[in-house]
């Protein structure tokens, strides 16, 4: 089965290293090669450890644009209620800020309620006994 994840490569990659760095006088042809594997190493370690600060830095910034927005939402509600203390509730001035004013509720034009439709009969019943 194939190694597959970071850590197990990685491994492998330490463990060649060391061991062809042991034989060195026998894998002389190999030097090299070795160098690349050893470049290649350290770049992905290098890496790694950079993406590790990437995240962290991406999770910080995160968590300062959540602070930054339930501050946002107090200061707005802070101005909003300010604008409502100075102009009053029902001033029409505060629709200029995106703020509904308190209106009258509108009454429907006919003078008076609807009338209640008139109630309907009940169906005559149907089993009636024949009375001799």
């Amino acid at each position: 089965m194939a190694k597959t994840s970071f850590a197990d490569v990685m491994t492998e990659a330490d463990g060649l290293l060391v061991k062809v760095q042991a034989n060195a006088a026998d894998l002389g042809y190999l030097e090299a090669n070795r160098n690349l594997l050893a470049a290649a190493f350290e770049g992905a370690k290098e890496a790694s450890v950079r993406q590790a600060a990437s995240r962290a830095q991406c999770q910080q910034a995160t968590r300062d644009l959540e602070g930054f927005l339930a501050e946002l939402k107090e200061q707005v509600t802070r101005m909003r209620n300010g604008l409502r203390h100075q102009y009053g509730l029902k001033s029409e001035k505060l629709v200029e800020f995106g703020l509904q004013p308190r209106r009258k509720p509108q009454r429907s034009k006919e003078n008076g309620p609807v009338p209640a439709p008139p109630p309907t009969p009940a169906p005559a019943s149907s089993n009636k006994v024949n009375e001799p």
